[in-house]
């Protein structure tokens, strides 16, 4: 599986004063919930967030429906701490909680929580796929300054019922394919054409790619839910929000959508 970002990834970080490092985890973050949403293969939504105590407080990456994509980073405002370009994952998120969502059409969710011990996002991902779901996988991801590309290989369950022969066999073959996916150089998976990387990686076995899939920078945010959030807010809080004519005004962080209420809606449908 493998996906590369670049309009989408732009439109996330489009305006917003992120910090280099701080662009190229939300677009690794983003890269990596496509890979998942993709690889399951439902029509709901794969969600990821980290939440910690280094220069970045919190990221959040979203998946829906396998194509629709946004994506948010908040710096650490309350400790500001100096972002480095060269800054891994975990040095950016510090002491962190992750937690992968998988939400279904059928209202169900499933939540997984992820270690963040590992410098590198790939690195945490592999850990929760062997640890959590038993499945072996591997992960690359390669940032340029207008890319994200992202490359997984996750391993089959062998056969039921399978001889030890066929189980040693499948061992082995997941070995071989891992240590030729490992010879990934840095900045390869992003320079290079993806169906020619692949070719050179496996010149010994049949490579077979679908017909690509059109990404989108989508945000879910519409009037209702800002609505059923602005209910959520006390009465005392929403006229301390009130601008001088009493209106609030609610701003999407995702996308920059901007609602708009009167103070006739405000006392109306929220002031109790």
């Amino acid at each position: 599986m493998w996906v590369r970002l670049n309009s989408v990834w732009a439109d996330a970080i489009h305006g917003r004063p992120y910090p280099d490092a701080a662009k190229r985890l939300l677009g690794e973050m983003m890269a990596t919930v496509v890979l998942i949403s993709n690889n399951i293969k439902h029509d709901g939504g794969v969600t990821l967030h980290a939440v910690g105590d280094g220069p970045i407080k919190t990221a959040f990456a979203e998946c829906q429906g396998q194509e629709a994509l946004r994506g948010i980073v908040r710096l650490n405002e309350d400790d500001p701490q100096p972002i480095h370009e060269a800054m891994n994952f975990k040095e950016l998120i510090g002491s962190s909680r992750m937690a992968l969502t998988m939400q279904f059409k059928n209202g169900e969710s499933y939540q997984g929580l992820v270690s963040t011990e590992h410098e590198m996002l790939e690195q945490n991902m592999e850990h929760y796929f062997e640890n959590s779901e038993q499945l072996n996988t591997t992960f690359a991801l390669d940032t340029s300054t207008e890319e994200i590309t992202g490359c997984f290989l996750q391993r089959l369950p062998s056969a039921d019922l399978a001889s030890d022969l066929t189980l040693a066999q499948d061992e082995a073959e997941w070995v071989r394919l891992v240590s030729l996916f490992r010879t990934i150089h840095p900045g390869e998976l992003g320079s290079k054409d993806i169906e020619a990387l692949l070719r050179d990686l496996f010149p010994n076995d049949s490579i077979r790619l679908d017909h690509p899939k059109e990404l989108r920078f989508e945000c879910s945010c519409d009037r209702e839910r800002c609505s059923k959030a602005l209910k959520t807010i006390s009465s005392d809080e929403l006229r301390e929000l009130a601008d001088e004519n009493g209106g609030i005004q609610v701003t999407c962080e995702f996308c920059g959508t901007r609602y708009d209420y009167l103070a006739e809606e405000i006392s109306a449908g929220f002031i109790t």
